[in-house]
């Protein structure tokens, strides 16, 4: 009987030991900084068995074993054992790690065969297998919050200052700068569409979510492609092919989890005799797939006084794809603020993105896409606070409620809205007030012909109407002492497709023999600068009405017709006999201009579309048929075309290739023919696409084609902040006119038939400040235009660069 109970109670003592589940968790920081460590291996069974901590430091363990004790690892700091009995609450344990003094460049590297190679190429070669973005598709929805933050730098103040500055310290411990939450929906289809649109947005003072787009364009959303981007800067990846020679690798650890997986910490950063733009950190390769698990990854040198730290973590889904599941973005701007001469304040940005709802492999229809890759929901901004309860992964920190409260009524005080739609309306080009912008280069604007010109203008925004718009403009050049004026009025036919009808009139001038394609020029681009050096005009009486529309997904096509009056200002006539010849012409041209940029994404704002680019050419053309209508006095037809392709190397960065060309098919007088396109007058700026050492209106041809080639190095070699970007240039040229007894000029007009050749070598970033680079870069001339006396054929220019 008594054995049957001992029995009985053994049984059950047995079953319910079985079904117990012990419970361990808690949160591992810095014990120096107080920063959330991730990654962190935690083991707790035999064979070193365990977990990892997740991106914000917090870990979880459940076992049917009871556990005593706990190791942590993690590269740069001391391992350490935790007892659990020590601890009064297994359930929120609080770890300080401390850190080591560990530098990877003090390694001792053995002759040999590096055995961190033969994982490295593992894991490059399982990258497609790995790699989500070679999925058949897959969507999900993230939560995404980002604070911006000041923090004092310390390095460099006496600790005679450091309590200075008190009050505001005080203030920065209480509330951030600025905190934004976002919730996004992403679809993607292989093997380049994607949807990505912000189903909810909330930012501490303002209203309007373009904040929102910050937090999704900071990092590559995955880590296996060639290149890794941060901030559109493109760093060569650790895990791309050759990258074992470049990059340094060691292996620090050997950690093994619950399935019976091994993780290798491998720690990488570039090797000291290659100079690139390269990552520093270490990754966490899982013997699953010999896939990353997490990754930690920063730019070697601080870029313009701002460094970056980018965290990922990854999860085997469904058993059957690694995917992301939390991403982490740190940006520093060194001495962003300044208290005083000798106290200065960083801004420190954090972000964290939580993806959840993964669903691999789902059927899409082509439909469900466009050439808008990102785009903010109409009702986004008007989520509700149990909405955001359900979709937030990490809680709302009472730091955080009170930035909220304290920043929308700043805001509101101060009118931030405001500030900001004006910002964003001065990058487009205009200063918005109400209904009505006014175009920058309306107010005032610079080139050697005119001289400064100041002026006014306006267009009526979609404050007035979204349906029509309409302005004017009057100038005055100082130094060619003439007004100019005119005035449009727009019709917006159809938003999605861009279809538009405008009617135009201007009086104004022109540069001589010029081309223009249906681009807007990006304010990164140097080709802006040429037409401050513009130094021959013609006056111009236009008429003009365009309709302009985008079709097939990537098309932009500008129909014309226009009535144009040209009066020549530089002494040149045209007709057979001085008695006939006249320096004004009328001209009547209708024609299509295009542009295609295939796989051209887009981030659509409420105001604005802002392109993304593209990796494949960018191809622009012009056919503009002159005809005897309207005034018209001359026949002729005109092709124009121009190809654009830029992509990167690993061994040699950057390469930018341009092809233009042109063609005019009839006699015309020499404002309709084409210049050389020259770029020097004295010490000017550097401007792409241009010849840099070919005199203003040196030459004009009837037929051309121009080459353009320019590779970005990168450095050769960094000192401390100094890090100068070296860029090769070389160009070519050729083209013809026919003769034409009725071009009359002062100057004689030549072609560059027999071959124009330059090269170059430019040094940016000597000087900076800031995004903004300042250097300096000579060219040379040679070949059949090249002059006698050698020092002639040089042109030294300033070069001017953003770097944002």
């Amino acid at each position: 009987m008594r054995l049957g109970i001992l029995f009985s109670i053994l049984i059950f003592s047995t079953l319910f030991t079985k079904g117990q589940s012990y419970s361990i968790s808690g949160k591992i920081k810095d014990q120096k900084t107080k920063e959330s460590l991730p990654f962190v291996h935690i083991s707790y069974g035999e064979k070193g068995i365990g977990t990892t901590s997740n991106i914000d430091g917090n870990f979880e363990i459940k076992s049917d074993k009871e556990v005593t004790r706990l190791i942590v690892s993690y590269l740069g700091y001391f391992s350490d054992t935790i007892i659990i009995t020590e601890y009064p609450n297994p359930r929120n344990l609080a770890i300080e790690m401390i850190p080591t003094s560990y530098n990877i460049e003090a390694a001792i590297i053995l002759p040999g065969i590096n055995p961190a190679h033969r994982i490295i190429n593992k894991v490059i070669e399982n990258r497609d297998i790995n790699n989500p973005e070679k999925m058949q598709s897959f969507s999900y929805k993230s939560y995404n919050k980002m604070h911006f933050t000041a923090r004092k730098d310390t390095s460099e103040i006496p600790d005679s200052l450091i309590a200075k500055t008190y009050t505001i310290d005080r203030k920065l411990e209480q509330q951030h700068l600025l905190i934004m939450e976002t919730v996004n929906e992403k679809k993607f289809k292989y093997p380049y569409k994607a949807s990505e649109q912000i189903i909810a947005s909330k930012v501490s003072g303002f209203s309007d979510p373009i904040f929102s787009l910050i937090a999704s364009q900071i990092q590559s959303f995955s880590f296996y492609n060639d290149y890794f981007v941060i901030f559109d800067k493109m760093y060569i990846n650790p895990i791309s092919k050759g990258s074992t020679n470049r990059y340094l690798f060691m292996i620090e650890d050997t950690l093994y989890a619950e399935p019976g997986d091994t993780i290798f910490v491998v720690s990488y950063r570039p090797k000291k005799d290659k100079i690139f733009d390269g990552l520093k950190g270490f990754l966490q390769i899982n013997t699953n797939g010999y896939a990353i698990q997490s990754v930690v990854a920063e730019p070697l040198e601080k870029d313009f006084g701002m460094m970056v730290n980018i965290k990922q973590n990854y999860e085997f889904v469904n058993n059957q794809q690694w995917f992301p599941k939390e991403l982490h973005t740190e940006i520093i701007f060194d001495k962003a603020l300044k208290a005083n001469d000798k106290i200065t304040y960083q801004i420190l940005a954090v972000g964290r993105s939580y993806i959840s709802d993964i669903n691999l492999n789902p059927e899409f229809n082509n439909k469900e896409f466009s050439q808008v890759e990102v785009k903010i929901h109409p009702n986004a901004t008007e989520k509700s606070d149990t909405f955001w309860n359900e979709n937030r992964i990490e809680p709302l920190y009472k730091k955080d409620s009170l930035t909220y409260v304290i920043i929308d009524s700043i805001s509101k005080a101060e009118n931030f809205e405001k500030i900001l739609v004006a910002y964003e309306s001065i990058l487009n080009g205009y200063i918005p007030y109400k209904f009505i912008h006014f175009p920058i280069n309306r107010i005032i604007d610079y080139n050697i012909y005119e001289g400064w010109r100041l002026g006014f203008g306006f267009m009526t925004n979609h404050k007035l109407s979204s349906v029509f718009e309409f302005g004017g403009y009057l100038g005055y050049g100082f130094t060619d002492k003439a007004f100019k004026y005119g005035g449009d009025l727009l019709f917006n036919i159809h938003k999605n497709s861009e279809s538009k009808i405008r009617f135009s009139y201007s009086n104004d001038v022109v540069e001589k023999a010029g081309f223009a394609f249906f681009e807007k020029l990006d304010l990164m681009t140097t080709e802006l600068y040429r037409k401050y050096i513009v130094t021959n005009m013609d006056k111009i009486e236009k008429q003009e009405v365009t309709f302009s529309f985008r079709s097939m997904d990537y098309l932009n096509t500008n129909i014309f017709f226009r009535n144009e009056i040209i009066e020549s200002t530089d002494g040149y006539i045209y007709e057979s006999t001085l008695d006939d010849a006249d320096n004004q012409f009328t001209f009547t041209e209708v024609g299509l201009q295009f542009k295609y940029a295939f796989k051209e994404k887009f981030l659509q704002t409420q105001k604005y579309n802002y392109s993304m680019g593209t990796d494949y050419p960018v191809v622009y053309a012009n056919i503009t048929q002159g005809i005897n209508f309207y005034k018209g006095e001359f026949e002729y037809t005109k092709y124009e075309l121009k190809i654009v392709q830029s992509f990167r190397t690993k061994s040699l960065g950057k390469t930018k290739l341009t092809l233009i060309g042109g063609l005019v098919d009839g006699k015309v007088p020499l404002s309709k023919l084409y210049n050389g396109h020259a770029n020097n007058h004295n010490y000017d700026l550097d401007a792409e696409n241009s010849f840099a050492t070919m005199g203003m209106n040196e030459f004009y041809n009837d037929r051309f084609v121009s080459f353009f080639f320019r590779q970005e190095f990168g450095s050769f070699f960094r000192i401390k902040s100094f890090s100068p970007k070296f860029v090769l240039a070389s160009n070519f040229g050729i083209g013809e006119i026919d003769f034409n007894p009725k071009h009359q000029s002062v100057k004689p007009i030549q072609s560059v038939n027999k071959g124009y050749y330059e090269s170059g070598i430019l040094v940016n970033n000597i000087l900076t400040q800031q995004f903004i680079g300042i250097g300096f870069g000579v060219y040379y001339r040679y070949g059949s235009y090249s002059y006698i006396k050698t020092a002639d054929n040089f042109a030294y220019k300033f070069t001017f660069t953003i770097n944002l």
